[in-house]
């Protein structure tokens, strides 16, 4: 093979894929990740204006509640104390959370049936501001339960629990 054809099978196989690389490089350092919200978080809200409705009386947690969110980019899915009822999806844009369950809802998975004594299909829906300070981050929001007219949004305030000896961003 003569040095001619060697010199094109370089530039062919090595220097077109490199700068192909370079390109794709430069074009992707504008884009920024979503901020981290994963994680298991500790819910500070008072649910006892739901316990008399039997639209959020299941959804009133017994216990401390805890928020666990899966992030996978700026999706989210949230589990309320692992309660196959309080399954909530959603998105993050900026320090805005915005997730919401549908029950009776035309989704692809299905959605537990709304319980009885409620009028129709009900929605819980999570809005919150995620703030930090340092490492720690926090949540401040409210729950609101759409679709039942006696139900008035519940204010929260959650911090994310730390596993021990580890740092979450």
């Amino acid at each position: 093979m003569d040095k001619r054809k060697l010199a094109v099978a370089y530039i062919f196989l090595v220097g077109f894929p490199l700068l192909t690389l370079v390109a794709i490089l430069r074009a992707g350092t504008h884009l920024t990740a979503p901020m981290a919200v994963h994680g298991i978080w500790n819910v500070q809200a008072d649910f006892s204006p739901w316990q008399g409705v039997p639209c959020g009386a299941s959804l009133t947690p017994k216990e401390p509640p805890l928020l666990t969110i899966v992030q996978s980019g700026k999706d989210l899915t949230a589990t309320l104390n692992d309660s196959e009822k309080a399954v909530l999806t959603g998105t993050i844009d900026g320090p805005i959370l915005s997730i919401t369950s549908s029950h009776g809802g035309k989704e692809t998975s299905p959605a537990p049936k709304p319980d009885p004594g409620c009028p129709g299909p009900q929605s819980l829906r999570l809005q919150a501001t995620v703030n930090q300070q340092g490492n720690q981050r926090s949540l401040t929001g409210t729950f609101q339960l759409e679709g039942c007219a006696s139900c008035s949004p519940i204010a929260f305030s959650a911090t994310r629990q730390m596993p021990e000896g580890r740092n979450i961003p």
